[in-house]
C-alpha cells in the first residue's frame, strides 16, 4: 500500500470534486492544529483541509492488497469498518493481523504504512460482530459489539480493548473513564462504522457509558446505552415523535455546545 500522488485544490469553499458518499475522520496535528480528511467511497483518494484554510491537498493511494482465504482482493481505505484519528495519525483496520497508519508531513505529503497487530475474534456462538475504533484523550480505543447469533436486532455482549503501542497489542478494559462517553454509528448501507468519544460532564450525559446506534438494523433504529460501571444495558427508542414510527432518515451523532447530546433533531437524556 501506498502514496501515488498529491494535488492542491483550491475549491475547498465550494465542495467541488468532493464526493457526497465520504467518510470523514477529523485529524488532529501537533503543531498545525485541526484538519478534516475526506475519504472517497467510491474511488482510492482522499482530500485532506486544515481548519480555515482555502486550499486542500488531494491524494491518491494504491488500495491495500491482502488475501482473504485464496482470493486477492483490492480494498478502499474509506471502506474500512473502523478507523479513527489519533496523534496526527490515521489508523484503520486492514486485515485480521494488521493495522493501516496514515501519517501526514507538511513537505512530502502523506505516508502509509502497518502494525502487525492480532484482531479480536469473534466467538462462534456470536459470528455477526461490529467493530468501532474511538479516540479518547490521545489514547486509541478498540469496541466490538456482538450480536445474539445471527440475530442483528439484538446486542449480546461487547468489549472493549486499548491499544498498547509498546507492544503493540489490544487489551481489554472494564472502564472507559469516569467523565467520558463513547458514540457509535454508521451509514446506511453498513459499509463504515464511526466512533467518538466526548466528555460526559460537558454534554450532560452519565459517564463510562457507550451509546450505540445500531446502523446495522436500519429498520428499527433503537439507541442502545451500556453502562460499563454498572454492567447493566438499556435499549431506548427517543426518535418516534410526529407519529411516526421511524424517523424520516437514519439517527446520526452530532455534538452540539448545548448540555444535550443530539441525534436526528431530538434532543435526550439518559
Amino acid at each position: 500500500m501506498a502514496a501515488s500522488g498529491r494535488r492542491e485544490n483550491p475549491a475547498a469553499a465550494q465542495g467541488e470534486g468532493v464526493p457526497r458518499k465520504l467518510q470523514v475522520p477529523a485529524l488532529r496535528h501537533a503543531a498545525s492544529g485541526c484538519a478534516v480528511v475526506v475519504f472517497d467511497l467510491h474511488d482510492n483518494q482522499m482530500w485532506v483541509c486544515k481548519i480555515g484554510a482555502t486550499r486542500r491537498d488531494s491524494h491518491c493511494y494504491e488500495p491495500a492488497l491482502f488475501v482473504k482465504g485464496k482470493i486477492p482482493r483490492l480494498k478502499n481505505i474509506a471502506k474500512c469498518h473502523a478507523m479513527a484519528a489519533v496523534g496526527g495519525k490515521i489508523y484503520f483496520e486492514l486485515t485480521a493481523s494488521e493495522l493501516g497508519v496514515i501519517e501526514f508531513d507538511g513537505k512530502e505529503g502523506l505516508r502509509l504504512d502497518t502494525i502487525e497487530v492480532d484482531m479480536v475474534d469473534l466467538p462462534l456462538s456470536m459470528p455477526m460482530a461490529s467493530m468501532y475504533m474511538v479516540e479518547s484523550c490521545g489514547d486509541l480505543f478498540l469496541v466490538v459489539i456482538f450480536f445474539d447469533g445471527e440475530n442483528v436486532h439484538k446486542i449480546a455482549e461487547h468489549a472493549v480493548y486499548k491499544m498498547d503501542f509498546s507492544e503493540p497489542a489490544w487489551c481489554e478494559v472494564d472502564e472507559i473513564g469516569a467523565d467520558r462517553v463513547f458514540l457509535l454509528g454508521g451509514d446506511t448501507i453498513g459499509i463504515s462504522c464511526f466512533g467518538a468519544s466526548c466528555s460526559a460532564a460537558d454534554h450532560g450525559v452519565r459517564g463510562n457509558c457507550i451509546y450505540v446506534l445500531n446502523h446495522m438494523v436500519t429498520t428499527s433504529n433503537l439507541l442502545h446505552v451500556i453502562d460499563l460501571k454498572k454492567g447493566t444495558k438499556q435499549v431506548q427508542r427517543p426518535f418516534t415523535h410526529n407519529g411516526y414510527l421511524l424517523p424520516v432518515r437514519c439517527p446520526f451523532w452530532l455534538l452540539p455546545t448545548e448540555c444535550t447530546l443530539q441525534a436526528q433533531g431530538s434532543s435526550f437524556l439518559p
